[in-house]
């Protein structure tokens, strides 16, 4: 981190951009480019992101991750399961726990949602000039990795 004072109209400018972006990504309502979507909340794509990225990942991990309460993880789990997306399976990495195995149903939610996530970070890049997008995602890429709040 430097030394330099962060001015409150950058502080403001940035608060009213940062809005700006995230009003339009969560308004843009993913079920109507997709039907796999619907229904589905951001906690739950990213439960089934979880078991699709890393198969043997276990519960306890998810939840972590996540910063998820036990109860809210089990919810989401107990959903996704009725609505056939994944079921629980004994983990190969530890017999007393649990992964998350997707099904057909979420492995096709799964592709319909990278496809969307494609389509929109296409969208968001689009609006820089070419020679401004690899400094774009180096800076975003910096601030990810350094946030925690």
């Amino acid at each position: 981190m430097t030394n330099d004072k962060i001015g409150t109209d950058q502080v403001d400018n940035f608060n009213k951009a940062f809005h700006k972006l995230w009003f339009k990504i969560m308004t843009s309502r993913p079920e109507s480019k997709s039907k796999k979507l619907k229904g589905l909340t951001f906690s739950d794509m990213h439960v089934i992101s979880m078991a699709y990225e890393e198969p043997d990942i276990i519960l306890k991990e998810i939840r972590e991750r996540l910063r998820l309460p036990q109860t809210t993880l089990s919810s989401i789990v107990a959903k996704l399961e009725k609505g056939g997306f994944l079921q629980r399976v004994i983990n190969p990495r530890d017999y007393r726990s649990f992964s998350l195995k997707l099904t057909t149903k979420g492995k096709e939610m799964m592709e319909a949602h990278m496809k969307l996530d494609y389509e929109q970070n296409c969208h968001i890049l689009e609006a820089l000039e070419a020679n401004e997008r690899e400094e774009f995602i180096r800076l975003f890429t910096k601030v990810a990795d350094k946030f925690d709040f």
